[in-house]
């Protein structure tokens, strides 16, 4: 899927749901937490992963609940992301000396389902959790510093792209599959504070412009020129050599089996500006109390 395909959805979820049935909560959102890259220049360590991949994230979203059980939203993020060889444990992996950075967009159509269910009445639920899953179209950009100067990595084709034999360039738009969950917390009938982490699934192995082999230095430097050959092997920079280190083409550079991934977390606050009774719920202070069991 693309992000034109997600972007054409997300329209049809905002301009024609509302008009054809009548929901029970329409609620508008927005949200600040981080975004964290997964793929092939990972840190073995998960808490290491966690920290030194992400960066921060903003999120806006638009939600329609059903039945106090199903939820449907639409939703645009705008994250960074990151990932550098150098904060690995292993030895080759630092060797290899590889990093990237990168700025997200991203639009989804996500599906939510409320475990025990979502009632903003007086006497309803003040946790409600939920499941989520769904699809989203997203740009990125993977970029590097160089001699003090930040590089895009995709024109250059670092993995020989353009070449004869080694296909086009990559595209820097591409889908994913989303799937996590969360809570919602309930402060009054018109606010809620959600905590949510969803991960997507991407249909691309070049978030970080590293997918499947080493083309040789010199075959690389003339076909797409120094730049892309001095930036598709590192390994030279790391052992402050000046002469490049020369690779045979097809010697392992990533991991082309397993595509990369990308972690979306949440603080969200959320206010519900209408329910299918007509009631306007927003600035309305009512509070919630505690569920009897």
């Amino acid at each position: 899927m693309n992000s034109t395909l997600a972007i054409r959805l997300i329209f049809l979820f905002i301009f024609i749901i509302p008009f054809k049935i009548d929901g029970q909560y329409t609620e508008f959102g927005f949200g600040g937490g981080v975004s964290t890259y997964w793929g092939d220049l990972n840190n073995p360590s998960l808490s290491s992963n966690l920290v030194k991949n992400s960066g921060a994230a903003l999120q806006l979203h638009l939600r329609k609940i059903f039945k106090n059980r199903i939820g449907v939203r639409a939703s645009f993020v705008y994250g960074h992301i990151k990932g550098d060889d150098s904060n690995s444990d292993l030895d080759w992996q630092k060797e290899r000396n590889l990093s990237f950075k990168s700025v997200l967009t991203e639009f989804a159509l996500m599906g939510e389902y409320y475990l025990f269910g979502f009632d903003t009445e007086p006497g309803g639920t003040v946790f409600a959790p939920y499941l989520t899953a769904g699809i989203s179209g997203f740009r990125f950009d993977p970029k590097t510093i160089y001699r003090g100067n930040e590089v895009r990595l995709q024109p250059l084709g670092t993995e020989g792209q353009s070449m004869s034999g080694f296909g086009n360039k990559y595209s820097l738009f591409s889908g994913a599959l989303c799937f996590g969950g969360g809570a919602k917390f309930i402060i009054s009938e018109s606010v809620n504070i959600g905590l949510e982490v969803v991960m997507r699934r991407t249909f691309t192995d070049y978030l970080d412009d590293v997918s499947k082999s080493y083309v040789n230095y010199d075959d690389l430097s003339a076909g797409n020129g120094t730049l892309a050959a001095n930036l598709g092997n590192r390994t030279g920079e790391y052992f402050g050599q000046t002469d490049p280190v020369q690779l045979p083409t097809g010697a392992q550079r990533g991991g082309a089996f397993i595509k990369d991934y990308y972690i979306v977390s949440m603080i969200t606050v959320n206010m519900i500006i209408d329910s299918g009774t007509g009631r306007r719920k927003y600035n309305n202070s009512n509070k919630v109390v505690c569920p009897k069991f």
